[in-house]
């Protein structure tokens, strides 16, 4: 089961996200406080039991419902069976609707949750509630429906039936069975019941915050920790798939009965002198309050998730063997990454040579991570990109970043910006419109995509970009706007970033990109006319200078007549970025043409 869809209403700074399609590996980008946290929040919230601990500053409007809808796909066939009167199409669509209620006896406020989907009926109206209730009224005589549709016997109760007896034995005929069902009614959602039995069925979440001290993450006396709950389980996955797991089963089996009361024949029976305890307890008890019939002392075993999420400890020896709590945030986020390797070598059964544990039967995981370049040396950061590119083939990971380096250009679908242009409006998301790269073969897609390095990824972070041929450009513009007194040093201080497109064939890949994202851009380009060139050579030119017009739509087109260097009254092109630093490091050498043309386009 893999989330592929995801709307967020009313939750912090989002008012309505908008739905937007979620991939198994998908990055976040955007500004600080622009809601990436928030997202990722509801995720985990959707996930949760209850409320997620959300209170009522969490509610952008108190008014109104937070409401999360997530659109789950890629079922198992268990899961298809488990949901399948909640299925549309095939896919699992859920709501979480959390509300401010009043507590009936203590007058005070809480946050209530409840489950919604679109529930269909199944299509034999003996095997529906409702349609009973339709056909018969509103006090059916279960029995005979029981012995009319030839139901099985577990729906009986000494002979009779009661409606919680159909009831219980519905459920258990529509679990057992291959049931047809009716198509779902999608004109409203219908609550689904119970909280534990719905978050047992979904992936399990786990939430790595950009918090300020790692080592709570790990700290072993913090075992609901995310780190905690994730080696848990990640520990169970790899302990399941080893032949002898069943030993361990069993060991926790005989130390549950030596030390507790069990009904069970073929168990250890338990140790006596936890008995004596009890007598002698309810002895004392007794002569202070005679009533007391007597004691039962339980030791509570934990199961094996419980021991190695609370139980184990790490050292890590780097010269000093000490505790991981010890070692740096840099070293303590690295571990999180490792056991996310060994999970990925687990999945592939190149962990344990003898694994036999059927990888389909786990709970997925959905993995989500606030800026894992935290802490991380650069290139560091590149091989963590790879281990979450590796964990989400088997689960799922949601990242929020400011850096480059986990954004894969190629894999356009596997990143969403984010904007909040007004408080009003909050967080807004917008995924990759694909369309804008259809005319394109696959070949020149990815011939694009090679030129969006990490350095030009900065275009997905930008508030508004401008588009060059060269690095040359680049330390044109620089110049003249110091000159002209506009910035200091850079022109993001303006909220501009130059992205250089390595000349002008491929300014029209980059604005299919930014037309993809919706990124406010413009170009400055050189228009290449000049007096007595062939006519061959002007139909090339005109028509790479109209491919860049078309594809700018509405975006500003601004140009050097012919090129930036005859601009400058130079007849020769700059050699290098070396040859144009060193024309442009004397301000005088800035003629008004040039001054004019560029201080136009960032106006």
């Amino acid at each position: 089961m893999k989330l592929s869809r995801l709307r967020v209403r009313n939750l912090r700074s989002i008012t309505d996200s908008g739905e937007f399609s979620v991939q198994t590996l998908l990055g976040i980008v955007g500004e600080n406080n622009c809601g990436k946290s928030n997202l990722l929040r509801a995720i985990e919230v959707l996930l949760s039991a209850g409320s997620g601990r959300l209170g009522r500053s969490d509610f952008k409007d108190p008014t109104l419902p937070i409401v999360i809808k997530g659109t789950f796909e890629a079922l198992t066939e268990i899961e298809k069976k488990r949901w399948k009167s909640y299925l549309v199409e095939g896919k699992l669509i859920l709501e979480k609707q959390i509300s401010p209620t009043t507590d009936d006896r203590t007058g005070k406020e809480k946050i209530s949750a409840e489950f919604h989907g679109y529930r269909s009926e199944p299509t034999a109206a003996h095997l529906s509630l409702r349609k009973i209730y339709e056909k018969f009224g509103d006090r059916p005589k279960w029995v005979d429906i029981v012995k009319t549709a030839d139901l099985p016997e577990y729906f009986l109760s000494e002979g009779k039936c009661t409606k919680t007896d159909f009831t219980k034995g519905l459920e258990r005929y529509l679990g057992e069975n291959d049931v047809e069902y009716d198509v779902p009614d999608l004109s409203a959602t219908q609550a689904l019941g119970l909280q534990s039995n719905v978050i047992a069925s979904l992936p399990a979440v786990y939430l790595l915050p950009a918090i300020t001290d790692y080592s709570d993450e790990i700290d072993r006396r913090s075992s609901t920790s995310t780190f905690r709950r994730l080696m848990g389980d990640l520990s169970e996955r790899i302990l399941q798939r080893d032949p002898r797991f069943i030993e361990l089963q069993q060991a926790l089996e005989t130390i549950r009965s030596l030390l507790n009361r069990v009904e069970t024949l073929d168990v250890p029976k338990r140790i006596n002198s936890l008995s004596i305890v009890e007598t002698k307890i309810a002895e004392l008890l007794r002569r202070i309050m005679p009533s007391v019939q007597g004691v039962a002392l339980a030791v509570e075993v934990q199961n094996l998730s419980d021991l190695f999420s609370a139980g184990v400890s790490l050292a890590v020896d780097d010269g000093v063997q000490t505790d991981v709590m010890a070692k740096g945030h840099g070293l303590q986020r690295c571990l999180v990454f490792t056991l996310l390797q060994t999970l990925i070598l687990n999945e592939r059964n190149q962990l344990v040579p003898e694994a036999v544990a059927d990888a389909s039967s786990e709970r997925p995981i959905i993995l989500l991570i606030e800026e894992p370049e935290l802490y991380i040396h650069p290139q560091l950061g590149k091989l963590f990109f790879d281990v979450m590119r590796e964990f989400s083939r088997s689960d799922q990971v949601i990242y929020s970043t400011h850096s480059p380096i986990f954004v894969d250009a190629y894999s356009s679908e596997q990143v969403v910006l984010i904007s909040k242009p007004s408080i009003a409006d909050g967080t807004k998301v917008r995924s990759c419109n694909t369309a804008a790269f259809t005319e394109l073969s696959e070949r020149r897609v990815f011939q694009g995509f090679a030129k969006l390095n990490p350095a030009v990824n900065e275009l997905f972070f930008a508030r508004r970009v401008m588009l060059v041929e060269g690095p040359e450009d680049l330390i044109a513009i620089t110049a003249v706007l110091q000159k002209a007194g506009k910035i200091s040093q850079r022109v993001e201080e303006l909220e501009w970033s130059v992205i250089p497109c390595g000349g002008k064939k491929s300014i029209p890949f980059f604005q299919r990109v930014l037309n993809a994202f919706g990124i406010p851009y413009r170009v400055l380009h050189d228009l290449d006319l000049e007096e007595g060139m062939s006519e061959d050579k002007k139909a090339i030119t005109l028509k790479e200078n109209d491919a860049i017009r078309i594809l700018a739509g509405g975006a500003p087109i601004h140009t050097f007549p012919i090129t930036l260097e005859r601009s400058l009254g130079r007849t020769e092109h700059f050699r290098d970025q070396y040859d144009a630093h060193s024309f442009f490091v004397n301000p005088a050498n800035i003629n008004a043409e040039v001054l004019t043309i560029i201080e136009t386009a960032f106006a």
